[in-house]
């Protein structure tokens, strides 16, 4: 039954078949910024390169003779980021031109792409910003705190605001492996220090609010267990309902005792969340409920690199293997499988109306029909300006609320509906005749 399954999974490629040697497949040699680019470091003799791979057209990597302690792609264009010594440089690859050089007065130890046109730089001590912009120096965002003494950093992240900035760094500990993260808030200037593994940003939209929230998940693996915790950073935007916080157990199997998270990505077009870890296993969890909805091993390696994979708003990963993998979510089975696996009807509802997906049209239609009896028109019109595929959007329902008499000094049901499609959506074509 595969094809049941609420997620897709797909190879893209094998980086071997295209040249790249095993040994330069792994954490320190190879980048992955996004799902544009891959940016490989090699050395031949004793000559140094730079593979960069356009995953747009895989088999024809570009191949340069450049030295560099580490090498990071843009998200989106062919400028390249090259780190030697203390020394930074941007490149715009297509120009073949320089377009910035900065020298740092300490080592920067790991630095990522976090926008189109921002680089974030830790160094030992401190994190700062570096615009591609113009002829800009990097600047300090804040220090780095103490907690975070003796990780190896393994990532940076920022909400798509900038102003949400977390570090995320490993050691080892009493035979295990302990994350240490350091949330840091630009308007407020205060740091707090984490226990987590790995940790995502996202904008998620409550089905009561107006607006979208800023939303924080994190994944731990301690002696007791493993956790994910969604929580609501900053304050609610006015007029919206705050985010219930969450802490959702996240089970381990048996045969991986010292497995632990390792990256995590978001979907805000689907509102879930992908946990993976070290053993190569996906956890893939709805973010408004905390609902695990499916976990699986897709990888027999480590994947030690993630990205966001924007076409299906999935996660696309790179394993010591040099396999390029993306899981997505499969919107044609996610929410029957919901429903009819999981048993969770309301989860499959709601997943259903938030991303108009198809596989609980019976739920929509059951629903719309009891509120409708009851004489509850204004709800009975949510459900159906919400259900998917513009199902419930038909000349039959317009019939029904113009069937029901009108309340004295209230406007009529009818008028209540299409009030309702206005706030929501555009009206079809049956229902613009209508109202004029």
């Amino acid at each position: 039954m595969a094809g049941q399954l609420p997620i897709k999974f797909q190879e893209h490629l094998q980086l071997q078949s295209v040249g790249i040697n095993v040994t330069n497949i792994g954490f320190s040699s190879l980048t992955m910024e996004s799902d544009k680019f891959i940016c490989v470091r090699e050395k031949v003799n004793d000559t140094a390169f730079v593979i960069i791979i356009d995953m747009a057209d895989p088999t024809n990597p570009i191949k340069r003779p450049i030295t560099a302690d580490s090498a990071i792609m843009n998200l989106t264009s062919k400028v390249i980021a090259l780190k030697a010594g203390k020394t930074l440089q941007i490149f715009n690859i297509e120009l073949r031109s320089r377009m910035k050089t900065y020298t740092m007065t300490e080592d920067c130890i790991f630095w990522k792409w976090v926008s189109v046109n921002t680089i974030g730089i830790v160094t030992e001590t401190s994190i700062y910003h570096w615009t591609m912009e113009g002829d800009s120096q990097p600047v300090k965002m804040f220090d780095r705190h103490q907690s975070l003494l003796g990780c190896q950093i393994i990532n940076y992240r920022t909400d798509e605001s900038l102003q949400w900035l977390l570090v995320n760094g490993i050691q080892a500990q009493e035979g295990r492996v302990v994350g240490r993260m350091q949330l840091y808030s630009v308007e407020r200037k205060v740091s707090q220090p984490i226990e987590g593994h790995a940790a995502a940003f996202t904008q998620f939209k409550l089905e009561a609010n107006k607006k979208t929230s800023t939303l924080f998940s994190f994944a731990v693996r301690g002696p007791q267990g493993g956790k994910l915790h969604i929580i609501e950073v900053g304050t609610p935007a006015p007029d919206n309902q705050a985010f219930q916080k969450k802490a959702i157990d996240v089970q381990f199997p048996a045969e991986a005792p010292n497995d632990f998270p390792v990256a995590m990505q978001t979907s805000a077009k689907h509102g879930v969340i992908f946990l993976v870890t070290k053993y190569g296993y996906v956890h893939m969890f709805d973010i408004e409920s905390g609902t695990l909805i499916y976990m699986n091993r897709i990888s027999a390696e480590t994947m030690f690199v993630t990205a966001p994979y924007e076409p299906t708003s999935g996660i696309i990963a790179v394993n010591r293997k040099g396999q390029v993998l993306s899981v997505s979510v499969d919107e044609e089975n996610v929410v029957s499988y919901v429903q009819n696996t999981l048993g969770n009807a309301e989860l499959a509802y709601k997943m259903s109306a938030r991303c108009n997906l198809p596989g609980a049209d019976q739920l929509f239609l059951a629903r719309f029909a009891q509120l409708f009896q009851s004489g509850n028109y204004g709800e009975a019109a949510k459900v159906a300006a919400t259900a998917p595929r513009g199902i419930l959007r038909t000349q039959q329902t317009i019939l029904q609320f113009q069937t029901v008499p009108s309340q004295p000094n209230q406007p009529s049901p009818l008028l209540q509906y299409f009030g309702i499609l206005l706030e929501t959506s555009k009206l079809n074509k049956e229902e613009s005749i209508e109202l004029c």
